[in-house]
Order: structure tokens, then C-alpha cells, then sequence
């Protein structure tokens, strides 16, 4: 079993973090306590992202503090998992550093609790520093909600505090 570490951002301990699997794609230091993809958030989901071929890819189970309204996974979070996976395409990439300019979600069918929830992300076109990705989140064979979009590439410097 891993051994637990102090968390610096948080005052109790938590899992020292894993070897890094095929695909996976590194949580960067920027967004460890982000409660979507921060593996150092304290109640998080600490969703994990893969490269699978062109896409980026994760999946989770939504549970009953996900909800918004009762039995139903608030649409904020799922907006939150989009951004956090289209994130990753650019890192996925290579880059270092980008921010969001814009994202637009599409709600198509809400998601009920205790159902596994499936996404794909994958870049549309690229413009130098600009991102272009669509996203799509999946119940089964049903498309739940979709996304698009925007990243632009940035120094590090200029967006951490």
C-alpha cells in the first residue's frame, strides 16, 4: 500500500501519489487541489486522464453529493469535468502552460445518480497558441452533454500567483 504524505495545501493526510500508468497524463502542479483533477483536493473526484490515441479520455460514477437537483448531477460539475478535460488535450500535446478562453456545454439528458458518466475530448484544430476541442460526455450509448472549447497557450509565469 502507498504511504500517506502531509498534503501542503490541506491539513490531513492523503495518498502518496501513484506511479504513473501508460496514457495517463500528469496532473500539473498548477491544479492539484482543483476538486475535479486535483489529486490533493481533500473531497475531490481526482478524475484520472488518458491518452487514447488522438483523444483524452475519463469516466467517474456520479454519486449523491454530485447532485443538483435531487437524483441528478448538477450541470455546474459537469461543466467543471469538461473544462478540466479539454484541458488536457493541450497537455496531452506538450505544452506547458494554457489557459481557458472559452467554454460552451451543451446539456443534453440529464445524468442520474449511481450511473457511470464517460468522456472523450479531442482537438478540433490548433493556430499557434490557439486550442480548438470538442468534448462529449456519454450514459452508455446516449450522449449526456457536449462541449466546446478554447484554449490559448500561455507562460507559466503569467497565470501563476
Amino acid at each position: 500500500e502507498r504511504a500517506a504524505h502531509r498534503n501542503p495545501v490541506y491539513s490531513r493526510a492523503v495518498p502518496a501519489p501513484r506511479r504513473r500508468a501508460a496514457g495517463v497524463i500528469r496532473c500539473p502542479p498548477s491544479v492539484e487541489g482543483c476538486y475535479v483533477c486535483g489529486p490533493r483536493h481533500p473531497h475531490g473526484l481526482a478524475l484520472i486522464f488518458r491518452r487514447r490515441g488522438r483523444l483524452v479520455t475519463t469516466s467517474f460514477v456520479v454519486r449523491r453529493v454530485h447532485q443538483g437537483f435531487r437524483g441528478i448531477l448538477a450541470g455546474g460539475l459537469l461543466a467543471h469535468v469538461f473544462d478540466c478535460l479539454t484541458y488536457r488535450v493541450p497537455i496531452a500535446l506538450g505544452v506547458v502552460s494554457a489557459v481557458t478562453a472559452r467554454l460552451e456545454v451543451d446539456y443534453r439528458r440529464p445524468v442520474p445518480v449511481g450511473r457511470r458518466l464517460r468522456f472523450t475530448a479531442r482537438l478540433v484544430r490548433r493556430r499557434g497558441r490557439v486550442f480548438e476541442i470538442t468534448a462529449r460526455a456519454q450514459l452508455g450509448r446516449a450522449i449526456a452533454g457536449e462541449a466546446r472549447a478554447i484554449y490559448v497557450e500561455v507562460p507559466p509565469a503569467r497565470i501563476l500567483l
